[in-house]
């Protein structure tokens, strides 16, 4: 809904559907963000660097960003299907990208117009559109398994 929105305030158009998929996503990378630097904020390892005075860049650089990058990827990876999918919807009910810029939701607004004619399009689009979107949410699956060490199988 805020999608739809957005858009009907931006209009339609590549841009807009881009900072509005930025404008719904980044508060969701910025608590994610948050929460795992509150987690490493008292950790024993940042405190020996303030003991042996690192500045705060450099427990920024070399200790809190590679911490926090592992679980921001396995986000961005799982929300790849959105985005996607949000995308599709936008650009079927006409109001994401415009022609001749190719998107699924257009081809398939294009082959619904024809549906009584041929299924073809449709289930072409729909059927690549499906397996983008579960590629994708398998790939995020397996950064999480490969991220995660709790999820780890020990031998």
């Amino acid at each position: 809904i805020l999608a739809l929105a957005l858009v009907a305030v931006l209009g339609p158009g590549f841009g807009n559907v881009i900072l509005l998929i930025a404008v719904v996503f980044v508060p969701h990378f910025g608590r994610i963000a948050r929460a795992q630097t509150l987690t490493l904020k008292n950790s024993p390892f940042l405190e020996a660097e303030i003991v042996l005075g690192a500045g705060p860049w450099r427990r920024m650089r070399h200790h809190v960003l590679p911490n926090i990058i592992g679980p921001i990827v396995v986000l961005a990876s799982m929300d790849i299907p959105v985005v996607i999918t949000i995308e599709a919807g936008l650009s079927f009910l006409g109001l994401g990208v415009r022609p001749p810029i190719a998107s699924w939701g257009s081809m398939l607004n294009d082959g619904y117009n024809y549906l009584d004619q041929s299924y073809w399009p449709v289930l072409a689009s729909g059927v690549a559109l499906t397996l983008a979107t579960l590629g994708f949410t398998l790939l995020g699956e397996a950064f999480r398994d490969a991220i995660d060490p709790k999820l780890r199988r020990q031998p």
